[in-house]
């Protein structure tokens, strides 16, 4: 490979905006890259945590001044004692009332995003480029608001109020936790909802496009979509209970038909045009699962070739394809590194929602058990060995004091391991607590915890059979595992797999035994949470604060990204019909918090990508079907990754 071509590969050619003077400066990184991405989130986050403190201090302020301002109409109304008191108490009662909504209402705005001359969609529609296909948005995991529509008495104030994703779901935690668990949880027996509660999805492009404070999620992609075109006669927003694993959504909910309807809808509205699905994080796994379900006898019943002749594209950003380990963490202790590398910190949050609470709320919702890594060890390694062990070492290029890239020596990749451990142990336990597992044990070890989890294994099938394409796998136990299935007969059909990389992300964790005074008993009388993250423990750069890092998009791991995208569906076990896959990755470039919180245009992150300037110009240009103008694009070691991944694939 000459070193232009590797330039190329890194993002180093004609594409590159490194000379532009005008941009506010990116993040450097050095060797010790990780250590400094960390410090940087950690920085992000003292700042917001003092930010939502003043606001809290703030806002209660202001209720006091504007409750104490309430004018006393006694001296302007002349009426009998005992009814000027019924007045004044209910005008008082809804004043207060009023003037609560009015607050948490302000919380909540939604930016006016038009007044940016600089935005994607404004460029593209004065380049003539021009929407064509509909367009159907499916959300992430955690991104659609949920409204209570049944509960109990402690909820009845919040009729169809928001119990997810708005300014009242945190006044709702902090005056009552126990009321608030208790309605998000779901029935650890069935997977659906508790006796006497119910919540549902938001509905419309409003479930999705912002959340608390304004913080937006697709609000920029709606937008940047209006400017080529569209509205809301041609991009629809498909939300839907990300608790639920995808088989329960449709018993519970009939999401799936309603998709399958909207999408036919789209089309039939749309002058026949087909559609173009895009799906965010867990998304893609619902996403695919319906593929399969649409085409099925014991499904959709749509025929074989219904996939093929209603999608035009299906664009996965930053999909959980093969899970992720961060799920790991949550069913173990409810531990995740947004709380663990807060140090001390973590303590005050914990007085709130400690560990055991958390663990049990992530084990109520089986979408968090859907997302456990897929594959195995052929996917995430074993003791010995993981085929992204490189990976977590060089995720971001090096350069020599020349400013040459320095290209990677794979045969230091057993001494390292022998020093430092491979990425194949995902969960490893000190002081003999436990045996280090692979991705292989980690069901068994969950339903050994918590019964819950063991009853949730019954809903998926973990094993590769050895042809998917003709393999009898009819039944919603396999469509959620992509190196079980095949991908439908939809030879038109693109793929796009849109993620970002460059940006450390869990894959393997460091445990120790839970001190008992920190934990509870759970129904069964085991302890729930036996073992803890062990924060104490550091491998610089590698391991910080009991987590070991890869690369990938600072929640999913690159395996998981990109292996389907660069290797499997391009193979005609998995892609018999040969549609054609395009991987594009977006290389993370944040800009400083000065400039922008969330990152800027160029941020890679699982979440800010979706307002990553770059990506959001090529799902416009998918849309309007200008495909030549969205090239294949690799940024980071997928291929060698992909190609150290012991599977026969035809």
């Amino acid at each position: 490979m000459t070193s232009s071509t590797l330039r190329r590969r890194l993002g180093k050619g004609t594409d590159s905006d490194a000379d532009d003077k005008s941009k506010p400066r990116s993040l450097q990184r050095t060797d010790s890259w990780h250590a400094k991405a960390a410090d940087h989130v950690l920085s992000r986050r003292r700042y917001f945590l003092l930010a939502g403190v003043l606001l809290g201090i703030a806002g209660f302020a202001l209720l006091n001044s504007v409750n104490k301002e309430m004018p006393d109409m006694t001296d302007m109304i002349q009426l009998p004692a005992e009814s000027m008191k019924m007045i004044r108490d209910k005008f008082k009662l809804e004043w207060n009332k009023r003037v609560n909504d009015d607050f948490l209402a302000s919380i909540d705005y939604r930016p006016l995003l038009s007044g940016s001359p600089d935005r994607p969609g404004l460029e593209l529609k004065a380049e003539n480029v021009t929407g064509v296909s509909p367009v159907v948005m499916i959300p992430g995991f955690t991104s659609t608001g949920l409204e209570i529509w049944q509960g109990g008495e402690c909820s009845k104030a919040y009729f169809r109020q928001r119990m997810w994703g708005t300014a009242r779901m945190v006044q709702q935690f902090v005056l009552n936790q126990k009321c608030w668990l208790e309605h998000m949880m779901l029935n650890r027996t069935t997977g659906l909802d508790p006796d006497g509660v119910k919540l549902r999805p938001a509905s419309g492009l409003e479930a999705a496009d912002y959340v608390i404070g304004g913080y937006w999620v697709w609000g920029k992609i709606i937008e940047n979509l209006a400017d080529i075109g569209y509205d809301s006669n041609s991009m629809y927003m498909a939300p839907y209970d990300w608790r639920l694993t995808p088989s329960l959504m449709e018993v519970r909910d009939k999401y799936f038909t309603k998709l399958k309807y909207m999408i036919e809808m789209a089309k039939a509205t749309n002058d026949g045009r087909k559609v173009v699905v895009i799906s965010h994080s867990y998304a893609t796994q619902v996403i695919y699962f319906f593929m399969q379900w649409v085409e099925s006898e014991k499904g959709g019943k749509g025929g074989k070739d219904w996939v093929d002749q209603h999608i035009d594209s299906f664009v996965s950003v930053a999909g959980s394809i093969l899970g992720t380990v961060k799920s790991v963490s949550a069913l173990m202790s409810g531990e995740m590194k947004d709380t663990a590398e807060l140090g001390g910190l973590s303590r005050f949050l914990e007085y709130f929602f400690g560990p055991p609470a958390r663990a049990s709320l992530a084990r109520s919702w089986p979408s968090v058990f859907t997302m456990l890594p897929i594959g195995g060890e052929a996917i995430w390694g074993n003791q010995e060995s993981a085929p992204d062990d490189f990976a977590s070492r060089f995720a971001s290029p090096q350069e020599n004091a020349d400013g040459d890239q320095i290209v990677f020596n794979s045969s230091l990749i057993p001494q390292h391991i022998e020093q430092h451990g491979s990425n194949g142990v995902v969960l490893q336990f000190v002081n003999g607590t436990h045996a280090n597992l692979t991705s292989t044990s980690i069901r068994k070890l969950l339903g050994s915890m918590d019964a819950g989890l063991a009853q949730y294994g019954a809903l998926f099938a973990e094993d590769r059979p050895a042809d998917p394409a003709t393999f009898d796998h009819d039944h919603p136990r396999y469509w959620t595992n992509p190196l079980a299935t095949a991908l439908p007969n939809a030879p038109n059909m693109k793929i796009f797999c849109f993620y970002g990389v460059g940006k450390p992300v869990e894959r393997g964790y460091v445990y120790r035994a839970n001190d008992p005074e920190d934990d509870v008993l759970n129904d069964e009388g085991k302890s729930t949470v036996p073992f803890v993250l062990n924060t104490d423990y550091d491998d610089l750069p590698w391991v910080k604060a009991g987590i070991r890092y890869t690369d990938g998009d600072g929640t999913v791991p690159l395996i998981s990204l990109g292996y389907m995208c660069a290797r499997g569906w391009r193979s005609k076990t998995y892609n018999p019909s040969g549609m054609e896959i395009r991987t594009r990755e977006y290389k993370h470039d944040p800009v400083s918090l000065i400039y922008d919180p969330r990152g800027g245009p160029a941020t890679s992150d699982h979440v800010d990508i979706m307002g990553n300037h770059e990506m959001i110009k090529d799902i416009l240009r998918v849309a309007a079907r200008d495909y030549d103008n969205v090239h294949e694009r690799i940024n980071s070691n997928i291929e060698e990754l992909s190609a150290r991944v012991n599977l026969d694939l035809a």
